[in-house]
This record gives structure tokens, sequence and C-alpha cells, in this order.
């Protein structure tokens, strides 16, 4: 069939041994077959000539393959071998001369194809390496036969960059299909055929990595498996940089890198430390002129440089590029000159956090005290960026040269400060606090324009040390709250610090101020155009609904949240999951509870949440608890430690006491929690006692318990906890032979619940089953586990807050601030206090809120806001 005495440029190549077809590429080639271009342009190795190749084997038609050098791009030898490749497929046996004129030309190739009869198969002519066809009557020529549409005739071209040709006009004459890089580019699957095939079975892990490494990038990916097979340990050449013959990175230095200008090879080289470049980044550091343009150019000819945007102003290598790339700029010795160049272009650029990470790589100490200290921390925390991993630890401590200014020296306290801030734990950042005092005091900080990063300093020292007072004196001095000036801050900064302090007071049981914290951080962060901090507002008050068993606000936060985070692309935080586990928890479904704290990554941002750590470890411990792994639920929550957030605190002994009434210990869950009796903690430690008390028998005092927890407002008290105590009375009421109190609590229980609070009806049902046998009416409105506790369906745009269902003449904005405060047991004198108002004014809105709420009394009005989902 084929010779090998033929001219190698028009005859169709074999298929390389262990080839894997490719199904989906190979049916979009038949698919583009009523078009009269098909077009291949990717990059040398994307594994076009090798498609091409298959497809043509298998398809059947008739081909005309020609594969020019760049001495056939002049049209005489260009038409030449034009026709050479048509009578090698017999497309040209009518009318063709035996010998080819030298002065062979587009008219003598209109001739030929004109003498193919339009009854005989169609024509397919394949052109390999079109990048190489330059010369313009050559591409005017193919032109003319695309746009002529000869009929039964085909062109399919594949290049390495795309062809001098009016694509643009083809595109929209619908003459033209595509397959570019991204389309060859190799799918998992058929990576995982191509290593099946070389006899390789990599974890996942391991080809994960492959993958990444390679892109799909077919020479690559055969490359890598060539250089696997046989080996004992394949996956040890996963992540291996070889530069040997007939190793990948031999490949890119020869086609790729070799065939470029010097000015191209020196602007991949001393810019491939970066992992995104910009034109006037490249510029700035490799002292080159017109990087955009190169850059753009690089990116045109399929060099392995893809552009980031449409506007093709910000561009990446390809990740095996890259490793070459850096390889040989490590052999020249210049990363620090090029660092430094890229900390001062993105410090003059305003960038600090990219300016920051590049000075600490020089290292530039004078640089990294002046950006730690002059907005680079502050950046830090507004933008989220993670300052550990950047080897500020290995500078400590700075130190000022010789000859500093007083300014100067006053960056470098500052910067060493912040750099013990980012790595301090809970007992370095209370020693720190009490430091911090003799630092604020010194002068030069005020008259070097130090007091925000110091504040900020000291609002992170008190997040780590669960130093409410501190976190709150610094956000009121940062939140300009305090009558001292403002300090100077950038968009996003007030957002960052009340979500901060939001969460602060969240964990240390302030739940009374948590809301308008979280609205005031949520309307900052919209104002200045923070995505990211709006959607961590929204995931904290899902969190905080969630915790306080408001479902339907819950549920309407964390779609909001889900909206945002799609329509901006955005991360889900920790936070918004740590949310939807515990609607799972509540609803009872252990194991979507279970996958949804799989499922989270805390941060390590400077000023991330040091609660959430905790809490999830909480949540953790409360899988094990709920499944009755007891011992294993003991040993996590002795594990969380000692110096959290008190509302953690509570909860960790909370459950610790279960533990210890389940092992048949309930005199030490007394114990344990007797401590919280008068704290503010104590309607939260109410039940566990309740229940110790139960295990000893001693109904009174367990009724006490569930009376505390009915009778006191307090802001510890969720509907959770009241269910827990409805269940607890109800079996009292048992255990006294009431069947119908018994009833009566479990009726009121019920209710409450509404279907949303499963997971005390579950672990209780058997303790009520006989009593349910008896009362059908009752068992069928207990609440089972299986309902979903997602989100609905997300609507359009972003809802309103729920309405004041249930209310015919609702609360106004003051009378539910008076509202929220009359929950946490002040008094009078103190609500109107809080409030700046007098006391009469307060006593007119208690009377507004009992009548609409058709209350009586302080109690009734609570626990009636709290079934409306109120507070």
């Amino acid at each position: 069939m084929y010779s090998a005495m033929r001219d190698s440029r028009v005859t169709v190549p074999q298929l390389p041994p262990r080839h894997i077809p490719r199904s989906r590429l190979l049916t979009a080639l038949d698919d583009a077959a009523s078009s009269p271009l098909t077009l291949l342009s990717a990059g040398p190795g994307a594994g076009k000539t090798v498609l091409l190749t298959d497809w043509v084997r298998r398809s059947g038609v008739r081909v005309a393959w020609l594969n020019p050098t760049a001495a056939d791009a002049e049209p005489p030898r260009f038409w030449r071998l034009l026709v050479s490749a048509l009578r090698e497929c017999g497309g040209a046996e009518s009318g063709a001369p035996a010998v080819m004129p030298r002065d062979a030309d587009i008219d003598l190739v209109r001739t030929l194809f004109s003498a193919v009869p339009e009854s005989s198969a169609p024509l397919v002519v394949v052109i390999d390496d079109a990048h190489v066809l330059t010369h313009a009557e050559v591409l005017g020529g193919l032109d003319s036969l695309i746009r002529s549409g000869q009929p039964g005739l085909r062109l399919v071209l594949a290049a390495r960059s795309d062809p001098l040709l009016p694509l643009h006009r083809y595109r929209l004459a619908g003459q033209m299909r595509e397959l570019r890089a991204a389309d060859l580019a190799m799918t998992p699957g058929e990576i995982r055929g191509v290593l099946a095939v070389h006899g390789i079975s990599l974890g996942e892990r391991d080809f994960g990595i492959l993958a990444a490494r390679t892109e799909g990038w077919a020479t690559g990916v055969r490359l890598s498996s060539m250089r696997m097979d046989g080996a004992e340990f394949p996956e040890d050449f996963v992540s291996e940089l070889a530069l040997d013959p007939g190793s990948i990175g031999e490949y890119l230095v020869n086609e790729v890198l070799r065939q470029l200008p010097e000015a191209q090879r020196r602007l991949l080289i001393e810019t491939s430390f970066l992992d995104e470049v910009t034109g006037p980044l490249a510029d700035a550091v490799t002292g080159l002129d017109r990087c955009g343009e190169m850059l753009a150019d690089l990116a045109r000819e399929n060099s392995f440089v893809t552009p980031l945007d449409a506007a093709q102003t910000r561009f990446r290598y390809h990740q095996l590029f890259t490793e070459i790339l850096r390889y040989l700029l490590q052999r020249r010795q210049a990363g620090n000159r090029l660092h430094e160049r890229a900390a001062a272009w993105f410090e003059d650029y305003g960038d600090l956090g990219n300016a920051l990470h590049w000075a600490v790589r020089v290292p530039d100490q004078r640089r990294v005290a002046r950006l730690l200290a002059r907005g680079g921390f502050v950046c830090a925390f507004v933008d989220r960026q993670d300052l550990s991993g950047l080897g500020l630890r290995d500078l400590l401590p700075l130190h000022p040269p010789d000859g500093a200014s007083t300014a100067e020296v006053a960056e470098f306290a500052v910067a060493n400060l912040a750099i013990e801030t980012v790595f301090a734990d809970a007992n370095s950042a209370a020693t720190a606090l009490d430091r911090l005092p003799a630092v604020k005091s010194d002068e030069a900080l005020a008259n070097a324009g130090l007091l925000a990063a110091v504040g900020l300093i000291e609002l992170v020292l008190g997040q780590k040390a669960c130093d409410l007072q501190a976190v709150d004196e610094a956000a009121n001095r940062l939140l300009d709250r305090s009558g001292d000036p403002p300090a100077p801050v950038m968009p996003g900064f007030r957002a960052a610090v009340l979500l901060a302090q939001a969460s602060a007071h969240l964990w240390h049981g302030r739940h009374e101020d948590v809301g308008s914290l979280l609205d005031e951080a949520r309307a900052e962060a919209e104002h200045d155009g923070f995505p990211g901090l709006e959607l961590e507002a929204l995931s904290l008050t899902a969190f905080v609904e969630s915790y306080w068993m408001r479902m339907n606000h819950a549920r309407d936060a964390a779609q909001r949240a889900d909206a945002l985070r799609k329509q901006k692309d955005l991360t889900a935080p920790a936070v918004l999951k740590l949310a939807a586990a515990a609607r799972h928890l509540i609803a009872g479904d252990l194991d979507g509870h279970t996958q949804a704290l799989q499922r989270i990554l805390l941060p390590e941002a400077v000023g991330s949440d040091p609660g959430l750590a905790a809490a999830m470890a909480l949540g953790r411990a409360s899988i094990l608890l709920a499944s009755g792994q007891v011992d294993q639920a003991r040993t996590m929550l002795h594990k969380v430690g000692r110096h959290i957030p008190p509302a953690l605190a509570a909860q960790r002994d909370v459950m610790l006491a279960d533990t210890e009434t389940a092992l048949g210990r309930p005199q030490a869950a007394i114990q344990l929690l007797r401590g919280y009796e008068a704290s503010d903690f104590a309607t939260l430690a109410a039940m566990p006692r309740a229940r110790a008390h139960l295990a000893l028998n001693d109904l009174r005092s367990a009724q006490d318990c569930v009376r505390n927890v009915l009778a006191t407002p307090s802001p510890q008290t969720g509907r959770l906890t009241v269910v827990e105590a409805l269940l607890c009375g109800a079996r009292i009421a048992q255990l006294d032979e009431d069947p119908g109190r018994t009833l009566e609590m479990l009726i009121w229980a019920i209710e409450i619940a509404r279907d949303e609070i499963i997971l005390p009806f579950a672990q209780t049902r058997d303790t009520f089953a006989c009593l349910l046998a008896r009362h059908p009416a009752v068992a069928a409105q207990w609440p089972v586990p299986g309902l979903d506790p997602q989100p609905e369906p997300e609507p359009d745009g972003q809802p309103e807050p729920p309405a004041q269902a249930g209310l015919p003449d609702p609360l106004t904005p003051r009378e539910l601030a008076v509202l929220r405060f009359l929950a946490t047991g002040m008094s009078t004198t103190e609500i109107a206090s809080e409030l700046c108002l007098s006391a009469n004014t307060v006593k007119t809105h208690l009377a507004a809120i009992y009548r609409k709420l058709a209350a009586y009394r302080r109690r009734d009005a609570v626990l009636r806001a709290r079934e409306l989902e109120l507070i």
C-alpha cells in the first residue's frame, strides 16, 4: 500500500507503537465533513499528526497528504507538491501531466480538482505543518479553494500556529471547524489509557500529579509513560525533571526553545519564576521592551504560553515548560536580581502581597519591614492571604540597618511584631498582648503613621488569645468608634474587621451582637466591592442561624451565599460548609454531616477565624457521640484543648458531660458542669445536667434543670435546647407516670421542631415507643431522619430575608432590637442604656412587643419569638 520509497512529504505517516485511539476527536473530525476547512491549531507535540493519521487510516476516505517543509513554502514548489499528493491518492488521474511543470500554480491545481468527477468519493487534502506556508500567493490560492466550495473537496490544515488566512471570515460564513490545544489535550481517561498500554498503574495522588504537570499534553503523557515503562516504582518518575535523550525536557528545548528568537527565549526564561506574567511586569523584570507584544505572539504561535484573559494582557506558561525554564534560569544564577525587580514593580503597582512574597525571597529585610508595616499586613488581612508559607519566620528578628531613621526603626519593630502574630498560638498571642501597651506608647509609631498596623496586630492577637476585650478595643479604634481620628485603611478593611469582631462575639457567647455586626460587614463589603468578604459575612450568617435553629433564615443565607459564590466564581468558605454540616446533624443525617466536614479545608490566612478548628473538632466528636462511639468521642473532646473561646469550651464540656453519663459516671458529669451554674452558659449546661440527674433517678433535680431552660431567657437558649428540654421534661413526666403531661410536652416539642430539628427525636424514639404506639396521631407527627437540610433550589437573584410570618402586625426594627436584648435577661433600664433610649420608651416598645406576640410576660414573649425565628 504505502511504499517506503515514496516521498515522505506526500505519504500518510505510520501510527506510533502502542497507539491509543481518541474516539471523541475522531468523531469531531467526522462531524466536520460538511465544512470546506478543518483547522487543527496547537503547539508541538499536541498530537495533531497522530490524530489525523489515525483518522485517515480508519475513515477510508480519499486523502491527499502533504507535509511541506520550509523550502516548500515557495509557490511553484508547493503547487508541485500538492499535485504529487493528488496523484498519490488517485485524485489527479485525469488531466494531470506525467511530469509536473516547474511553473505549476493554482490554476493547474484548480484544473486537476475540476477533472475529478463529482460522482467519485470526496477528496480530503490534509496539509500538516501548515504554519510553514507564509507566501501570499500560496495562502491566496488556499483561500480561493476554501471559498470556492469545490464540490467533493475538503481541506484539513494542521499547524503549530494559526495560518495567515482570513479565519474570521470562515467562522462567520460557517466554512470552518476548529480543534485547538484545549480540545487536543488528553482527558484523564485518555491519560489512563496511555498508561495502561505501557503496563503502568498509578495511585490517585500520583496520577493527579502527572495529569497536572502534563496538562493533557499528548507528547508529555507519552514520553512520561515510556520513561515509567518497566520501572519497578513508576511513581518515582511522576515528578521527575529530566533533560536526557528521549525526555520531555529534551523535546521542549529542541522543539520549542531553540526555534525561538533570542529575545523571546530570554523573556521566557527570566520570567519563568512568576506564576502569572504581564507585559509591564516582564518589561521591569527582564529590562526588555515590548514584552507584552512578544507574549501575545508566543500565545498565538501556541508556544506553551496561554493567555488568561480575552484582552491577552495576562499570561501563564505550561507547567512542564515552566519547569524547564526555571531549571535554565537556575543555571544562570540570576534569581535574586530578578526577584528584587519583581518586588519593586509589585510595590510600585500597589500589589503589596506579591511585593512581600518576592522581597522575602531575595531576602530584602528593609523592603520586607516597610511592606509589612505600611500596608502589607493590612492587605494580607483584607485579601485573606496566607503569610505563613513565605519564609518570614526565617527572617526573625529583622534588624534595622545602621543609621536607620526613627521611622525605619519603628517599621522594623512593627514588622517583627506582625511576623510574631502570624505564627502565634493562643499562649504566645496572650504574651504578645501583654507587651503591646509598651509598643503602642511609642510616639514614633504615631508619627510614622503605623497605628493601623499596630491596631490590626492587636485584633489578630486578641482573636488567637481568645481575648474578647482586646478584640473589641482594637476593632473600635480601627472602625473609629472610640472618637480617635480614623486610621488610614484600604477598601474592604472595615468589612474584614467587622467579620473578625462578629466571629469573636459568636465564640464568646455574645450572640445578641453578632447579627448586627454581620449585617454591617456585608454592607461594607458590598459597598467596597469585595465579594469574597461579602460571601464570608453571608456564610457566617448561615452558620449563626443554623446554630440558633432559625432554619428558614439559615437556608436563605446559604442560598444567597451560594448564588454569590457562583456568580463571582469564588471558593466556598469553611464556615459555609460548617453551616451545612450543622444542618445535616440537626436533621439527624450523620452521613451528610460527616461528608460535609470532610470537605472542609481550614484556611491559614491572616485573621482566619481560630474558632473554626475547635468547631470542626466538636463536629467530629458529635458524630461519634450520636453513633454510640462514646469512648472515641471522649478522647477526641479531650484533644480539643483548653485554649478555646468560652462558647466552644462550654459546648465541649457539655459533650464531655454526656459522655460521662453514657459511661455510667453521672456524678462526674454533674461535677464537670458545676462551674457553669451561675455563668452565661448556664442554660446550655442545664440539659446535660438534667440527663445526668435522670441517670441518678433524681427527678426533682432534673425537673429543676428543665424548668430553668424553659423559664429563663438567655442568649444561649436556641430552639434545639428548648426541644431537648421538652423531651427531657416528657421523660420525667413519663417516669412520674403522668401520660397526659408526657403527651403534652411531646406535642409541644414536635411543634417547635417543625420537622427541622430531628436528631433529639431520633435519639429518644425508643424511650417513648410504648406511648407512641398507644397514640398513633402523635406517632405520625414524630420527626424522622431523611429530610434534606440543604437549601432548596436557588432562587433568581438574592431574595430578601424571610418576613415575620405569622404576625399580622410585624415588629418594627426598634422593637426587634429591644426583643433581642429581652432574651438576654437584661433589665429595662439596662436595655434602655444599651440602646440610648429612655426607660419609658423601652417600656412602650415592650408593651407593643407583648401585644404583637400575644404574650403576657417576658418568658412567653421570648419563647414565642424563638418559635417565629425572630431571635
